[in-house]
Parts: structure tokens; sequence; C-alpha cells
């Protein structure tokens, strides 16, 4: 017809492998808010099993209670699987989200590597934040954090997973790690 622009599609052949192609690390840009709720994920390097070890899972717990204390943070639900874990997290005016997880990485990376012998990155560059805005965004994000080891495969019941915040939730138990419980 007269005035449509046509397209032609002309076959080409891709000789390159993908370890030729340039690869870039990207930042994403984060807006920050203070004492607002974050769902954070976090994954291990090449989605490495480091914390399929009890040490290391009960070092990076006392890692998250090091920096809740010094940032004054809160962490409101966790749960940690063998190569990424999930928390909720409300951030003080002593620091923001990135500032709480760029102490956390840094610090359990260089004493589980310490602890393992082991050398190298130990967590992905980047980590992932979701605010929380809604009562029913947090209760889906509480059962999300909690039947995770459900659906990865862990356990047939997230009871039975003792690296989590349902423990604390509905068991009323505190020994392994204690939440910052909130109400909504």
């Amino acid at each position: 017809m007269k005035g449509e622009a046509r397209i032609e599609f002309v076959p080409t052949r891709i000789t390159r492998t993908m370890k030729e192609y340039e690869t870039r690390k990207v930042e994403l840009k984060r807006f920050y808010l203070s004492n607002r709720l974050y769902f954070i994920t976090n994954v291990t390097e090449n989605r490495k099993d480091t914390f399929s070890s009890e040490v290391n899972i009960k070092m990076l717990l006392n890692i998250f209670d090091f920096y809740r204390k010094k940032y004054e943070f809160k962490i409101v639900a966790y749960c940690i699987l063998p190569d990424h874990f999930h928390c909720l997290v409300i951030p003080s005016g002593k620091a923001d989200v990135s500032k709480i997880m760029k102490g956390i990485k840094a610090y359990s990376a260089k004493e589980i590597n310490r602890l393992n012998g082991w050398k190298g990155e130990l967590w992905q560059h980047q980590f992932l934040d979701h605010i929380i805005r809604q009562d029913e965004d947090y209760r889906s994000h509480i059962d999300y954090i909690h039947k995770n080891p459900v659906k990865h495969g862990l356990v047939k019941s997230a009871e039975e997973y003792q690296w989590s915040s349902y423990r604390n939730y509905y068991l009323d138990d505190n020994t392994i790690f204690k939440v910052d419980k909130i109400n909504m």
C-alpha cells in the first residue's frame, strides 16, 4: 500500500560464542526511605551452596545481629537457604538498606572465607530490595520467606526448617535468632 513502511528481515548468522560478548556490572539506583519495611534477597556468587553448612549459617546470623546493633535497624523476618537469603528489615536513620547490606556482605564474606580457607567473592554483586507498602504485601512476604525452604525442597513443612523466623512467629522460639516482630 502507498505510504506504508515495509520492513525486511535479513537472516544473519551469529558466529560468536557467549564468552566473546562483553559484560558490565549495572548499578541499580535505589530510592531510600527510613522507617519503611524492606524485603531483601541476596544470592551467593554462582549460587554456591555456602549456607548448607551450619557453621556458615551461624556466622551469618551473628553478623546480622552485629550490624543490627551497629546501625539500629530491625530484622522482622529472615530465611537462610543454601545459596541465598531473604529478610525483612526496617532501616533507621543511622543507615540505609545499601549501607546495611554492604556491611553484612563485606564482613560475612571476610569471615566465612577465613573460616573455610576460601578466597574470592562470596556474594553476587547486587541484592534485590522491595518496599512493603500494605498489610497484604507484608503478609505475603512473610509467607514467602517462611515457605521458601519447602519451595526449594529442603523440608516438607516450614516448621521443620530451623534457619528461618517461622520458629519465632509460630512456635514462639527465639533460641536460634531473635527477630523484631511488628504488628501490621
